[in-house]
């Protein structure tokens, strides 16, 4: 009997051990699926960068295709107005070639407001004269855009 109450006894007092040691063990397995969880959230985030990343470098590439195809579209119609006005085919080419379409935003503009038909003719014309190709692609395209817009006075960039 001494030997069973001494096996009782012994037990009682390794049970709460091995229950702290199979504690120990399951935090240690929820530590390690709580490592495992943020390593593969930041896995995740980071492939997401990449992917988003990746997506706006393949739209800046077709954006920057499209519009070098529709500057190529523009200065045709441009050489095609130039010669309307004529000039022969090879000036009309250089002059529109000459486009840019950042220059109706960063730079001098004529203003066409008040003036005629017959003003902004003379005005084209020393620009062509002087081969400032820029102002002169400019003041026409603004000159069209004013006729389009049947005498409102409005300027093409929206400004009385």
């Amino acid at each position: 009997m001494n030997k069973l109450i001494i096996a009782f006894a012994l037990a009682a007092l390794a049970a709460p051990a091995l229950h702290a040691q199979e504690s120990d063990a399951q935090k240690g397995t929820d530590a390690s699926r709580l490592d495992n969880s943020a390593h593969n959230i930041d896995q995740n985030e980071a492939r997401m960068r990449a992917n988003l990343f990746n997506d706006l470098q393949r739209n800046d590439h077709l954006t920057a295709v499209n519009s070098l195809a529709n500057l190529t579209k523009l200065r045709v119609k441009l050489a095609e107005a130039w010669q309307s006005l004529g000039l022969s085919a090879p000036a009309a080419k250089a002059v529109a070639a000459a486009y840019n379409p950042n220059f109706s935003l960063n730079s001098r503009r004529a203003s066409l407001q008040g003036k005629t038909d017959a003003e902004i003719a003379a005005m084209i014309q020393s620009s062509l004269a002087k081969k400032d190709y820029l102002l002169a692609n400019q003041t026409l395209i603004d000159f069209q855009t004013k006729r389009t817009r049947l005498g409102t006075d409005t300027s093409p960039d929206g400004m009385h």
